[in-house]
């Protein structure tokens, strides 16, 4: 079992967020844990790297989700709402939690080798 969410960092977003979405974010699943973390993650890489000024989550989250249908990206959207002005070393711990959950939490997949 993983530590909850706000082991890693809490704020008053993050508070809200687990609120939402449980301790452990446990109404996302697998997938929606892994574009969330890709949404965060490039949202941090992209303020350091670009000179673009105001660079949000919801910019972040505009480029990371092509190709999901509304429905899908219904969660992440919420979440990245929720979190609309976190800090960025906020955001590197939310990372964390996630890294976390998604290697050893409930959502953890599982893959097998075929040979």
């Amino acid at each position: 079992m993983t530590k909850p969410v706000t082991y890693f960092t809490q704020t008053d977003q993050i508070d809200r967020l687990v609120e939402r979405f449980g301790s452990q974010l446990d109404s996302l699943d697998h997938t929606e844990k892994l574009a969330l973390r890709a949404t965060l993650t490039y949202y941090l890489f992209h303020i350091e790297v670009a000179e673009l000024g105001e660079y949000t989550l919801e910019h972040a989250a505009d480029e990371t989700l092509q190709g999901y249908s509304e429905k899908e990206e219904s969660n992440i959207r919420e979440a990245i709402a929720i979190l609309f002005g976190i800090a960025e070393d906020e955001v590197e711990g939310l990372i964390e939690a996630l890294t976390a959950q998604l290697r050893w939490g409930n959502t953890r997949k599982i893959l097998t080798r075929h040979g």
